[in-house]
């Protein structure tokens, strides 16, 4: 869940499942690694590059206030620039909070409880990129 993939069912229960193995096989398509469902030790050892990949929040500075599809400019740049930088990619970095973006937000909610899985930026979905930013 950390890369970017979700688990929507079920979420984080411990259990290898189809929903787990399913996203297993999407992190391995949009890593060219083999697409076998199974975590080996080439798929492991990139799910863990990619989840070490340090930075800090400073460098990715977030607006305050509420975004949403149909906002425009470079506070939906900076949004989209942070949640590419952890694993749920917007599409292009163009400042256009379209579909894209919308769903990348909604991914990135659905990992968190305290958060309504509405693809709409606000303080609290703000509070969380920075935590994983910091992370």
């Amino acid at each position: 869940m950390k890369a970017g993939y979700r688990l929507p069912r079920f979420g984080a229960d411990g259990k290898f499942g189809e929903e787990t193995e399913n996203a297993v096989m999407k992190f391995q398509r949009d890593n060219n690694l083999a697409i076998d469902g199974l975590v080996g030790p080439v798929t492991l050892n990139r799910l863990q590059e990619v989840n070490h990949q340090r930075v800090s929040a400073s460098d990715f500075p977030l607006p305050t206030g509420v975004y949403r599809r149909g906002d425009q400019g470079n506070a939906v740049k900076q949004i989209q620039r942070a949640l590419k930088q952890i694993n749920f990619n917007p599409g292009s970095i163009d400042g256009i909070y379209g579909p894209n973006t919308e769903d990348a937000v909604k991914r990135f909610q659905s990992m968190y409880r305290a958060l309504a899985d509405d693809g709409i930026y606000g303080p609290n979905t703000r509070k969380y990129i920075r935590m994983e930013l910091d992370d």
